[in-house]
C-alpha cells in the first residue's frame, strides 16, 4: 500500500524542489516575472531590460550538472526616486509573490513562483535594479532554444547616428511578456565618436547625470542613453508594457 501512494505521488504532484522542474520551465516563469516587473514602471521611470544570461555548469548534485538563468530590470527615476519606487515596485506584486522589504526601504525580495527569485535593490538615489534567478536547474533541451528570438530594431542605431556617432555595434535586443499578453522590448547598441550631448535627443526628461540620461519619448516608448567611454555612448530604447 505504501509503495502505490508512493508512485502515485511521484507521478501527479506538483514539484516540491526547483531540482524537480527543468531550466525551460524556469524560463518560462523567469520571463513572466520580468513582464511584470517591468509592467509597473510609471510615466516617470525609465526601465531597460537586461538580456537574460545563461551560466552552463552548476552543480544540482555532486554527480549532475545543470544550468541557471538570469535576467536583470534597470529602473532610472526622477533624482532621489529609487527607493520611493521600489516600494511602488513592493506594492505592485501580487500577493503570491509573498514580497518583504528590508527596514531601510533599499532592498526587497520575493518568490516569483517556479523556484524562482526575484531580488531588488537601490543601486543608487535615481536607480533600482530588479534581479531573477531560476537557480541550477536540469537542462533538457538545447540552450538556444530556450530563449526564442526577437528581430533587431533601428531606433537605438537611428538615435545614436543622430548623436553623430561615427560607427554603431554591439546591438542586442532583450524582451519580457508583459501581463497584457504583447512583449515589453528593449533594443541597445552601441555608438562610437558621438559628438552631440545627450540633451540633443528629444523626450520627456526623467534624469540627467553624468552616468545617465533618460528620458520618455512617447507613452510607450522610454530612452536611456549611458556613456562608456569620452566619446562612446550606449543607447537602450525600450517599448513599454
Amino acid at each position: 500500500m505504501l509503495g502505490g501512494l508512493a508512485v502515485v505521488s511521484h507521478r501527479t504532484d506538483p514539484p516540491t524542489v526547483r531540482e524537480q522542474r527543468d531550466l525551460a520551465a524556469g524560463v518560462t516563469a523567469l520571463d513572466q516575472a520580468v513582464g511584470l516587473t517591468v509592467g509597473q514602471a510609471g510615466p516617470r521611470t525609465v526601465p531597460v531590460i537586461m538580456p537574460v544570461t545563461i551560466d552552463k555548469g552548476c552543480r544540482i548534485t555532486p554527480l549532475r550538472s545543470g544550468a541557471t538563468a538570469t535576467g536583470v530590470v534597470r529602473f532610472f527615476t526622477a533624482t532621489g526616486g529609487g527607493a520611493d519606487f521600489l516600494t511602488v515596485l513592493a506594492n505592485g506584486y501580487p500577493a503570491a509573490y509573498q514580497v518583504e522589504v528590508s527596514t531601510d526601504r533599499k532592498a526587497l525580495r520575493a518568490d516569483a513562483g517556479e523556484f524562482v527569485a526575484l531580488r531588488g535593490k537601490v543601486i543608487s538615489p535615481e536607480e533600482v535594479q530588479v534581479t531573477l534567478t531560476t537557480g541550477c536547474r536540469p537542462v533538457n533541451t538545447e540552450v538556444a532554444h530556450l530563449l526564442p528570438e526577437y528581430p533587431q530594431q533601428a531606433g537605438p542605431r537611428q538615435l545614436l547616428t543622430t548623436l553623430g556617432a561615427t560607427s554603431v555595434d554591439d546591438e542586442s535586443i532583450s524582451f519580457a511578456a508583459c501581463p497584457a499578453g504583447r512583449p515589453a522590448v528593449t533594443a541597445s547598441a552601441l555608438g562610437h565618436g558621438v559628438t552631440a550631448k545627450p540633451t540633443a535627443a528629444a523626450g520627456d526628461l526623467i534624469l540627467n547625470t553624468p552616468k545617465v540620461y533618460a528620458y520618455r519619448s512617447g507613452p510607450t516608448e522610454a530612452v536611456a542613453l549611458v556613456p562608456s567611454g569620452e566619446h562612446d555612448t550606449r543607447a537602450y530604447v525600450t517599448q513599454l508594457c
